[in-house]
């Protein structure tokens, strides 16, 4: 299989630029993730920072309160253990970066509660806030 391009760099060639949207909206990071544990897992994006904490309890699966700072926005996500994937249905916008709106949408998967994560995740760029 192959694939010719017209534009910018030849592919395989550094700085080959690649941009994508999705709804209006640039995607600024997306990608997938095993986490070491499953504790926590943090995403710097410039000056902010995402945390994931992730806890068990008796509860339903659920997107806890979160709690932020000027520059840190921690999220708990409560019973993520599920192997067919648990995560958001649209974006969450969770802040502003360059003045425009920063969103968030994930999926996790997980084997059992004990065992690590695998997070995809999309921070994309809206409208101006």
């Amino acid at each position: 299989m192959s694939f010719i391009s017209n534009a910018g760099a030849p592919v395989g060639q550094p700085f080959a630029p690649v941009q994508i949207r999705t709804s209006g909206r640039d995607v600024v990071s997306a990608g997938t993730v095993i986490t070491v544990d499953n504790r926590n897992l943090e995403f710097q994006i410039a000056h902010l920072k995402v945390v994931f904490s992730f806890v068990t309890d008796a509860g339903a699966t659920r997107l806890g309160p979160g709690s932020a700072s000027d520059s840190t926005l921690n999220l708990t996500l409560y019973n993520f253990n599920n192997s067919i994937g648990s995560g958001t249905t649209a974006p969450l916008d969770i802040g502003t970066l360059a003045g425009r709106k920063l969103s968030l949408s994930f999926m996790v998967y997980a084997i059992s509660p004990e065992s690590s994560k695998t997070v995809h995740y999309t921070f994309t760029l809206g409208e101006p806030a």
